[in-house]
């Protein structure tokens, strides 16, 4: 008799097992279909389980395999390659689902399923921006660009630039100091006094600086353009790159 019940146990879990795998199946074939912009098809093959899509405008989260469970508790929710899970939330219930993941999340702004591409890739530039462990656990897509274009660009190549652009400065015995002028003077405008201020430095002293940086770097410092380019090297030279993340295949062990 226990025999028999232990072996109904079993086969039950594994029945629930296989019908989850099923569900989030047909979930990842419904984003699928979204992506594509089929919407009347995905609702279609939603409908299938009993299930509806949320109503627009939505917010999509992006997370790790930790947060599946959770997220998919609460709504519409499908596993896929990078990121991991998607979330559909509607605007209103975003910050509290996305807190209940328990996980670093990464939040779109609110979209229509028109633009649902343009969204997950937006929640995915927020998810690195969470696994970064100087940010998170949630980590909101508005609150990147309000960075300007640096948060927008990919880690690793914006880094690159960076060490390609200050290469001559930081080959420089007196670097540091050629460094710390530069962004004074980027930040203030170009204004030699309120820089040389900033520094606490007379601006004769800033002057002779400038003039090295600009011949260490064979660049214009009077062209906007320039200005703007060594701005983003000097900011992303602070930011190291996000390490990258397995995919699901890549992982040993993972069946999805």
């Amino acid at each position: 008799m226990i025999n028999a019940a232990g072996s109904l146990l079993t086969l039950s879990m594994e029945q629930g097992r296989a019908q989850r795998a099923a569900e989030r199946s047909l979930r990842a074939a419904v984003l699928e279909l979204l992506l594509a912009g089929e919407e009347e098809r995905a609702r279609a093959v939603l409908g299938r389980l009993g299930g509806r899509l949320p109503a627009a405008p939505v917010v999509v989260l992006a997370a790790g395999p930790d947060a599946l469970d959770a997220l998919e508790a609460v709504t519409f929710t499908a596993l896929t390659g990078v990121p991991d899970v998607v979330a559909l939330v509607p605007e209103q219930e975003a910050a509290e689902v996305a807190l209940s993941a328990d996980a670093p999340v990464g939040a779109s702004l609110p979209t229509g399923y028109g633009t649902l591409r343009d969204a997950l890739d937006q929640a995915r530039r927020a998810l690195e921006a969470a696994l970064d462990t100087r940010r998170g656990p949630v980590v909101r897509f508005g609150e990147l660009a309000g960075q300007g274009l640096l948060a927008l660009l990919d880690p690793a190549a914006a880094h690159a630039f960076s060490t390609a652009v200050l290469a001559p400065l930081t080959a420089y015995g007196s670097r540091a100091d050629l460094m710390e002028s530069l962004r004074a003077y980027l930040e203030s405008n170009g204004h030699w006094d309120a820089a040389a201020q900033r520094l606490g430095v007379h601006r004769h002293t800033l002057r002779y600086r400038m003039r090295r940086v600009a011949e260490l770097l064979g660049r214009d410092l009077d062209d906007p353009g320039v200005r703007a380019e060594l701005w983003l090297a000097l900011e992303a030279a602070g930011r190291p790159p996000l390490r990258g993340r397995a995919t699901p295949a890549s992982r040993p062990g993972n069946s999805r």
